[in-house]
């Protein structure tokens, strides 16, 4: 790996306002929202391989008007301005009397939950909405990723092992973490010795991290770190500066019974990141500093010109083999050439909430920031593709939701992030129409997610996201799953750990000047 040592000095990107009352309103990252084509399937994974626990309280089944265009408001326009039915754009039936519903399961992990939606023909639960991307590379501008954050005791090449190990005894075949070295077809990649199957960092910014990229049982993308050394030194900082909860800076943290029953799968911290690709980085981390309230992570831990043949075997080897055997070129499927010899590079930054981070990529088409961006993009933009994630943010329970989605849009728009636009829960004519304050949003006032509130959004780059509350029943429901998980968030003073004081001795070590080890 390639990391240049030149330092950004593009300090004025950087500057973060104070925080408004309305981003003190949010308490993080709520869930990751990941679409599947086997509701079943997916949620075996998530608790039986990763060890997650599924939530049954929360079970849902709905459909309806307001979900109809909360969900999928900026594709309903679309159709209408191309004459052409929305299905094709990825848009699934779920109006009042139509074809389609959703169904989902919450799994609660450490610091954070997965949220598994499909969506299905009301007549029949196997046939499900299956609209997906042939292309997978995670260059594409919005395309998301998970990344999972690996527990210090553990060997992470052993624990890349026995994730495909336990995968591929549950029949979960498609799980396949891709490796640092260059191969040629699945034989060579499974030849690998166990202790070549992550990429690690010894020297440099980020000493101390191990990665991996792979993907999941119906191919979402995703990624696993594991933070020891200097890494877990500078983070931590940076945690304990925002007051941010993970269960990896807790000592004696209980390992409960749904992590010992996955084994060593399951032996996680829960989330590091939400990822996704942006088209600007700096406007991005702007935007997610100065309208929804994280901070940036320090340096080191920002990636400077990522390059590199490790790292570019590790990021695409999965799409580098579909280049191969579909006999084109990685470019032509989103992929860029950031080899050692190649002309491309790739940076990051970290945005800090309460609970992980949402990390922002950019590729540039040449080894200067200045530089053309690579920026390949997908001709949708529906949430009900396949594999499609978004992350919802938390908004707490005492606030008004409406009056909230109405001042973050208000906010974005001083900041000159015209991009952001909320969908509403009635039809509109244009994206972001004004409406009454009644018509943001619309809470469920019966079933299991009684209480329960949301609105999806596109961010600056066009990423999915949306805006969640958990209110009477929900709240109690989910506090209760928190609980019984010993997971962290501080949306309640059971389950952040700020509240017993259980950070004091982590961070009393950023007091003075230690020796980083």
């Amino acid at each position: 790996m390639l990391l240049s040592t030149s330092t950004l000095l593009l300090v004025v990107a950087y500057m973060q306002p104070a925080m408004s009352s309305n981003q003190n309103s949010l308490h993080g990252i709520a869930y990751i929202s990941v679409t599947t084509d086997n509701l079943t399937a997916s949620t075996q994974f998530y608790t039986q391989v990763l060890g997650g626990m599924l939530v049954p309280e929360l079970t849902f089944t709905f459909s309806g008007d307001s979900h109809y265009y909360r969900m999928f408001q900026k594709e309903i326009l679309d159709a209408r301005t191309q004459g052409i039915d929305p299905a094709q754009l990825g848009i699934p039936d779920i109006r009042d009397n139509g074809t389609h519903e959703v169904r989902g399961n919450f799994i609660v992990f450490d610091n954070g939950i997965i949220q598994l939606v499909e969506y299905v023909r009301t007549s029949s639960s196997d046939l499900v909405f299956d609209i997906r991307e042939r292309r997978t590379s995670p260059c594409y501008i919005a395309a998301p990723h998970i990344c999972f954050w690996v527990k210090d005791d553990v060997n992470f090449n052993h624990y890349i092992a026995e994730l495909e190990r336990r995968s591929y005894d549950l029949g979960f075949d498609q799980v396949k973490v891709n490796r640092p070295v260059t191969v040629h077809n699945e034989a060579e990649r499974l030849a690998v010795p166990e202790n070549q199957l992550g990429l690690s960092f010894t020297s440099g910014d980020f000493a101390g991290l191990s990665f991996a990229y792979w993907k999941g049982p119906r191919g979402e993308q995703l990624e696993l770190y594991q933070i020891t050394n200097q890494s877990r030194y500078h983070l931590g900082s940076d945690y304990c500066r925002r007051h941010g909860v993970t269960t990896a800076f807790l000592d004696n943290h209980p390992d409960n019974q749904w992590k010992k029953a996955a084994g060593v799968s399951g032996q996680l911290y829960g989330m590091f990141q939400f990822g996704t690709r942006t088209d600007d980085l700096f406007k991005s981390v702007n935007f997610y500093t100065q309208v929804l309230g994280s901070e940036l992570v320090h340096k080191p831990l920002q990636a400077v010109n990522i390059r590199g043949d490790d790292v570019e075997n590790m990021l695409f080897q999965k799409e580098i083999l579909d280049a191969f055997s579909w006999g084109t070129e990685p470019r032509d499927i989103g992929v860029a050439n950031i080899s050692t010899a190649g002309n491309d590079r790739l940076d990051h930054r970290f945005n800090l909430f309460d609970n992980y981070v949402v990390e922002t990529l950019l590729y540039t088409a040449g080894r200067s920031l200045s530089d053309p961006k690579f920026n390949p993009r997908y001709n949708w933009s529906s949430p009900a593709y396949i594999n499609n994630m978004h992350v919802a943010l938390f908004v707490d329970s005492s606030v008004d939701l409406n009056k909230f989605l109405q001042n973050a849009e208000q906010t974005a728009a001083r900041n000159k992030f015209p991009e952001f636009k909320i969908n509403r829960a009635v039809d509109v004519q244009t994206l972001g129409a004004s409406v009454p304050l009644s018509q943001y949003s619309e809470e469920f006032t019966d079933g299991p997610l009684k209480g329960f509130n949301y609105v999806f959004a596109k961010g600056p780059a066009g990423e999915q996201q949306s805006f969640v509350q958990f209110k009477g029943p929900a709240e109690a429901k989910l506090k209760s799953a928190l609980l019984k998980y010993s997971a962290v968030n501080t949306a309640f003073k059971e389950t952040n750990p700020w509240a017993r004081k259980e950070y004091d001795t982590f961070c009393s070590k950023y007091t003075s000047n230690p020796v980083i080890g």
